[in-house]
């Protein structure tokens, strides 16, 4: 008798619900209309919030995607095109750095994660505030309409508004996934992603019978 094995990789059901449905989530909260405060530059957004939850509780590749494919999906149902790819780095490079300091840097210190999760969002709002600066600063005038309007000037202006956007959306991510038994809940029900383990290796093992004083034919794995 001889055994037959064929690996291959794959993502989870749970990864893949995970993600898509916090992706989801992250264009909801782009939709919701913005905070507006006279005198700072551009609307105050909840997607942060979302994106930050994320990167607490999903590996880098996946919060990538929440945060980076979130954005951009929103840019083009608003048929922002110019922005997409904007959206796409900034946001995505936000949460997988958040996500990255927390489940591979601060890992084995886990008496304090609410605190190694409040200094690696710290990391991921200078992302985006630096992001943005520098687009609106240096990209902006050159790819966005009236970029005559855009300009170092422009850039350092918004910096306020992009401050206060995301010391809400730490503050609200950081409420629902420590302040609250949310991620705990999670945990004890055997529903929190596993970082290490959500690639994993798909075994179809196929029995095959030999006639006695035959050899064995080899078989190729099944594509």
């Amino acid at each position: 008798m001889k055994t037959v094995k064929n690996k291959k990789a794959f993502f989870t059901t749970k990864w893949i619900t995970y993600t898509a449905i916090l992706t989801a989530l992250v264009i909801a909260t782009c939709a919701i209309p913005p905070i507006t405060i006279p005198p700072l530059v551009g609307g105050i957004y909840w997607c942060d919030c979302v994106i930050f939850l994320a990167a607490y509780l999903l590996d880098p590749i996946a919060s990538f995607i929440v945060g980076g494919i979130g954005t951009l999906l929103y840019d083009l149902w608003l048929g922002k095109a110019e922005t997409m790819l904007v959206s796409l780095i900034i946001h995505g490079l936000q949460a997988s750095a958040v996500s990255l300091l927390i489940h591979y840097v601060f890992v084995r210190i886990k008496k304090y994660e609410a605190l190694w999760a409040g200094i690696s969002s710290a990391v991921g709002a200078i992302i985006i505030i630096l992001g943005y600066f520098v687009f609106y600063w240096a990209v902006a005038p050159l790819v966005l309409a009236n970029g005559s309007k855009y300009g170092l000037e422009y850039a350092a202006v918004r910096i306020p508004r992009n401050i206060i956007q995301e010391i809400i959306g730490v503050a609200i991510a950081m409420v629902i996934c420590y302040a609250t038994t949310f991620k705990k809940q999670l945990k004890n029900s055997h529903l929190l992603p596993d970082f290490k383990n959500e690639v994993l290796e798909k075994k179809n093992l196929t029995d095959t019978q030999e006639e006695p004083n035959q050899e064995p034919t080899q078989q190729e794995p099944t594509e």
